[in-house]
């Protein structure tokens, strides 16, 4: 069977699939570690510090909408980092269904927008744009982990 690359990690994928199985599988996790995360952040509550300014508008592939605010995540109020990350979820959730043909979700939750992002991540996986929504998720891992992180230390 010919083989393909993930345009996520360059391993090896099946044909018609824009990111492999694995970084499908890495997308579920990361997906559950940045609910985990916001749930650090609103169990240590407020606190004290500079925001780190600066925002990063960014529209991946053909067009998968991601605006990571700097600024929010380094906010020291709980409520402003939450909303900051359920924004980004339900930004990427927004493109998915309407690449679905599915009507948008008026009342989201961090969990909700996680659950419908991992039981969709397989049928992205095999769009144009699939690593980009991996790529997009691995980003705000990386970022609500860091801010979980400073909290934790």
């Amino acid at each position: 069977m010919p083989t393909t690359v993930c345009r996520a990690c360059g391993g090896a994928s099946s044909p018609l699939r824009w990111a492999c199985p694995c970084c499908v599988l890495a997308t579920g996790e990361r997906l559950d570690a940045i609910r985990e995360h916001a749930v650090a952040v609103c169990a240590a509550g407020p606190v004290d510090g500079p925001a780190r300014p600066g925002r990063v508008d960014a529209v991946r592939g053909d067009g998968l909408p991601v605006r990571v605010d700097d600024a929010a995540l380094g906010d020291g109020d709980p409520a402003v980092v939450v909303l900051s990350v359920l924004d980004v979820l339900h930004r990427i959730a927004r493109y998915v269904r309407r690449h679905r043909g599915e009507p948008a979700a008026f009342r989201c939750t961090i969990t909700s927008e996680v659950a419908y992002l991992k039981a969709n991540a397989e049928w992205c996986a095999h769009q144009l744009w699939g690593h980009d929504f991996v790529e997009a998720v691995h980003d705000l891992h990386s970022r609500t982990a860091e801010r979980a992180g400073t909290l934790v230390r």
